[in-house]
């Protein structure tokens, strides 16, 4: 006995030397730290931009295509492009490109100057450098957050919504612009109000308008500003609800034992649309729904899952949503969820998503059989457009996970490493946290990709521990089996 004892726990204490590693990650998030008195060098000027800005969604997107030209001596690799401090903080992303193509995406960082500074500035470095009196044509992706709201605030419950959005005249440069024009695209031709500036030389309107776009311009030889030149809002209609998740915790958990991969979403959710006048009336909402009407309202919500989901399941604070349907084939997983009630504008909810995938649709094994990479979506929300002002991803590896790294599609705010612990673990799960704030649902289905190394030992671990349980119970249960436990005969 005392044999059998000493082999467990020797075996047992050689198991548990597998502990989780904490790992640096493949891809931390890019910063730079600059001066406060920071400028950025006059080598560059734009021939010709052009700033294209849709507003079908609750958040603005600006494609903005620029020939900049290198007017220095020398080869430059580092354009700058400036934001207000109010205005930097509602950019959600930011890429950049050559729009012709060869040279491919490139390097974008953030460039802090200090919290106080009133332009704070991102950075586009040149996978090649730009040769002396060289063109490139760069096309910037930005999208911003909390640029639009109801106007007015409050309506009534069948009434149309509209939004207004509050820009600049120019697009902020820091370097000489030749010639620049703003168009933006709206959802529909409803524009009640918009900012009419001084006809241009040829006496022509400005803004034009064809359909539902408005354009602002053509400029000419403009000096480096960053205000962007004379405020230009514009209200249009907009009677779609906005999705606004305050919050969104998901957990990607791995098991290799059950070969499962299990997700789970937890939602808090506001409706930022504009708010009711008065009371709801039920009456009013069951009459709509025999002509279905455009409505701020959220009355469902889609969710277009990988190819393969299984075992769905979404509660919320009560239990069960009430209505609910799944769709699965080889060609879409479909979920459709339905809240127990209208969330009109300012409303919230609370509720939970899960649901199962095979393991192997996401799980690879390198030649040596213990190291290993998972490609997981990074996000997985609804499909209606949303904003999500923090969200936290957890990817909980299994017991023994060790050297663990990952590489996200966007830039991570925060990391953490911890241990999760579960039912018949031991020391716990390695587990990684990743907190990022201000996404936008463009960012569904990006891929978060993380790589460990897992002994073959490692997984052995919760067998041992079961058999050693079971073991213990056993020896224990003859022991007091062999007590006599009598008072005397």
């Amino acid at each position: 006995m005392r044999s059998f004892i000493a082999s467990g726990a020797l075996l047992l204490t050689s198991l548990l030397t597998v502990v989780s590693a904490a790992a640096p990650s493949s891809e931390p998030t890019t910063k730079r730290f600059l001066p406060r008195d920071f400028t950025p060098p006059n080598v560059f000027k734009n021939t010709n931009l052009l700033r294209s800005i849709d507003l079908t969604k609750p958040y603005s997107r600006e494609t903005v295509a620029v020939i900049v030209e290198n007017i220095s001596e020398e080869k430059q690799d580092e354009y700058f492009v400036p934001f207000q401090a109010d205005e930097f903080g509602k950019v959600s992303y930011f890429d950049a490109r050559d729009k012709k193509g060869p040279l491919g995406e490139f390097e974008v960082n953030e460039v802090v100057l200090g919290e106080d500074v009133p332009t704070q500035y991102y950075s586009v470095r040149f996978s090649e450098p730009l040769e002396p009196g060289k063109q490139i044509t760069l096309q910037l992706s930005i999208a911003k957050t909390n640029v639009v709201r109801p106007v007015p605030a409050e309506i009534e419950q069948t009434d149309k919504q509209f939004l207004q959005w509050t820009g600049s005249q120019y697009f902020p440069s820091a370097y000489t612009t030749e010639k620049q024009k703003t168009k933006l695209k709206l959802p529909n031709n409803d524009t009640p109000e918009f900012t009419k500036l001084e006809p241009k030389s040829d006496g022509t309107s400005d803004p034009t308008k064809v359909g539902s776009t408005f354009t602002y311009g053509p400029y000419e030889a403009m000096e480096p500003t960053v205000g962007g030149g004379e405020t230009v809002s514009i209200r249009y209609e907009y009677t779609h609800p906005l999705v606004h998740v305050d919050k969104l915790t998901r957990d990607v958990e791995v098991s290799h034992w059950g070969g499962n991969l299990a997700i789970e979403e937890k939602y808090w959710m506001t409706n930022h649309a504009a708010k009711l006048k008065n009371q709801f009336s039920r009456v009013k909402w069951a009459a709509t729904a025999y002509y279905n009407p455009p409505t701020t309202a959220i009355k469902t919500l889609t969710y277009d899952l990988k190819v393969g989901a299984m075992d769905p399941y979404f509660t919320d604070e009560i239990g069960n949503i009430s209505t609910s349907r799944f769709r699965s084939n080889t060609r879409e997983a479909h979920l459709e969820l339905k809240p127990r009630y209208p969330l009109f504008g300012g409303w919230n909810h609370f509720y939970t998503i899960g649901w199962n995938h095979d393991l192997h649709e996401f799980l690879r094994v390198k030649p040596s059989g213990e190291d290993f990479v998972l490609k997981v979506p990074f996000l997985e929300g609804p499909k209606e457009p949303v904003v999500y002002e923090q969200v936290e991803v957890r990817v909980i590896l299994p017991e023994g996970a060790t050297d663990v790294k990952y590489s996200a599609p966007v830039p991570i705010e925060k990391e953490e490493r911890f241990l999760h612990k579960t039912f018949m673990d031991t020391v716990g799960r390695t587990a990684v946290k990743l907190t990022l704030s201000n996404v936008v649902d463009e960012q569904h289905h990006k891929e978060l990709i993380v790589s460990y190394h897992m002994p073959k030992t490692a997984i052995l671990r919760k067998p041992f521990v079961i058999f050693t349980a079971l073991s213990t119970l056993f020896v224990i249960s003859w022991i007091v089996s062999k007590i006599d436990t009598r008072i005397g005969k």
